[in-house]
């Protein structure tokens, strides 16, 4: 498991912390996020005759299939697997409300975990690999001066989320901190599942299961429009705070 995680950490680490192409960023996020609304539309219109089945078997799982979509999703978490799959995945099967509280529920609940593992069973080889690292050396300096406001920054979008869980739990940060400085990671988690509510809602017009106006359909993909500037903007705005308080 440590060489997987090893893996990851080094694919974080070659995140750019303060992107000056903001624009890019922006063109680049939501050219994959168009993707996957498509991709999601066209494989839906294929199964056209089998999406009615499909959701009525996942209605009489009942409470069984949040729970198996929250398992997979934690373990996923846990291996660093790209979290925004699932959280996608999460607005498509069970729409924004629940689709929400599922995908935030996991990733506290892996949170925790990867805290404790971190602490625990592979802190010698991840403190090893930080060794290696100047970038999450200066989150383990940062986070003993300002715990909190930076925790809080870095949930806000510059570090992947499982890596970013592993490093600090290696850190000097205290738990409580970690557990509060965590809440920045919901405005991202939120416009994921909205991106995915948009897909289900796409997908069921182009199947002709759902009737509404061109307004409705028109006012969501707006406000996916909205929720991806505004989530490129926050993350930058965390970058640049993170470069202006010299902590990477």
């Amino acid at each position: 498991m440590h060489r997987f995680l090893v893996r990851h950490l080094e694919t974080a680490a070659k995140v750019p912390v303060y992107a000056r192409h903001h624009w890019r960023t922006l063109l680049i996020r939501g050219c994959v996020i168009t993707i996957a609304i498509v991709l999601v539309v066209v494989i839906g219109k294929h199964l056209d005759a089998d999406l009615p089945g499909m959701e009525g078997w996942i209605e009489e799982q009942g409470p069984w299939m949040p729970v198996i979509f929250c398992a997979i999703f934690l373990v996923a978490s846990l291996l660093c697997l790209p979290a925004d799959i699932f959280v996608f995945t999460a607005g498509t099967l069970f729409d924004l409300g629940w689709g929400f509280a599922l995908a935030a529920l996991t990733e506290y609940i892996a949170m925790v975990i990867q805290f404790f593992i971190a602490r625990g069973f592979l802190k010698k080889r991840i403190e090893s690999f930080m060794e290696k690292h100047p970038r999450f050396r200066a989150i383990d300096k940062a986070v003993s001066k300002k715990g909190l406001r930076i925790g809080f920054l870095l949930r806000l979008g510059p570090v992947p989320f499982s890596p970013l869980s592993y490093v600090l739990g290696v850190s000097r940060i205290r738990f409580r901190t970690y557990m509060l400085a965590s809440v920045g990671m919901l405005p991202s988690l939120l416009a994921v599942v909205y991106y995915g509510v948009v897909a289900r809602h796409l997908t069921r017009l182009a199947t002709g299961q759902e009737h509404h106006g061109w307004v409705h359909y028109a006012s969501m993909i707006v406000g996916a429009i909205v929720a991806l500037f505004a989530s490129v903007y926050i993350a930058r705005v965390a970058r640049k705070a993170l470069k202006d308080a010299d902590a990477l």
